[in-house]
């Protein structure tokens, strides 16, 4: 009797662990990593989102992918946490952490969102991440190069609510990484909107992501936007207000 009421406990175990479509990420160093799904390749690292929705990247050095792909294919998704139920990897994100969003200006924790800013228009709905690549995949590879060149590794591109649009989801840890990502966007728009006018997105539209998971701003920004930040007209503080929408 205790057989089988052990037997149906793990196989309710399997059931929910399938059905959560969980990803096991192996490391060389023998730690496991639960991941929502399958990481991405940027570059060097491995980027993926973790059980709890945050993005976490690693070096793809430290991954041992035969040892991943063996695991993930025997289809056994969380149970796997079994084998090592007491143990805990420490995975430290890219980048480090900085100070808290919610010191960037007025704006509410979580949200980033402007108090007491009732008058803000609604923003087009679906701004979200979507199966689908932006139709010039040059022009997608150099605001990949342009994130990586400030050092943020932590996003990921599609097309936008419309096709000419490019869609960016970018990870940041407090109000200087926020800041900073729109300045590696905002300086890449401005010099493909230079050099090659006729490619540059009709508007790029920017979901940033605080390292608990939650929505940190939504911009829906064009080429003059982007001239009006690298320009130095306004402050960065004051252009997040002025844009950002929620």
């Amino acid at each position: 009797m205790k057989t089988r009421l052990a037997l149906a406990g793990l196989a309710a175990v399997l059931v929910a662990a399938q059905a959560q479509a969980v990803y096991v990420v192996i490391l060389k160093s023998g730690g496991r990593v639960v991941a929502r799904e399958k990481y991405q390749v940027n570059g060097a690292n491995a980027v993926f989102r973790t059980k709890t929705g945050t993005y976490t990247a690693v070096p793809l050095s430290q991954v041992d992918v035969a040892a991943t792909e063996r695991v993930n294919s025997l289809g056994l998704g969380d149970a796997q946490l079994l084998d090592w139920v007491d143990k805990q990897t420490r995975i430290v994100p890219t980048p480090t952490p900085t100070q808290p969003i919610a010191r960037l200006g007025r704006v509410r924790p979580g949200v980033a969102s402007p108090e007491a800013d009732a008058a803000r228009p609604t923003p087009t709905p679906g701004v979200m991440f979507r199966d689908k690549h932006f139709h010039d995949a040059g022009i997608d590879q150099a605001f990949q190069q342009g994130l990586e060149s400030y050092h943020l590794y932590l996003y990921r591109t599609s097309q936008g609510t419309l096709p000419e649009y490019l869609f960016i989801e970018i990870q940041v840890n407090g109000q200087p990484e926020t800041l900073k990502a729109l300045q590696a966007v905002c300086s890449t728009y401005k010099l493909l909107n230079e050099k090659a006018p006729q490619r540059v997105p009709g508007r790029v539209e920017m979901q940033m992501i605080n390292e608990s998971g939650k929505e940190a701003g939504v911009f829906r920004l064009s080429a003059a936007d982007a001239e009006e930040f690298v320009s130095g007209k306004v402050t960065a503080e004051s252009f997040f207000v002025q844009h950002v929408i929620f």
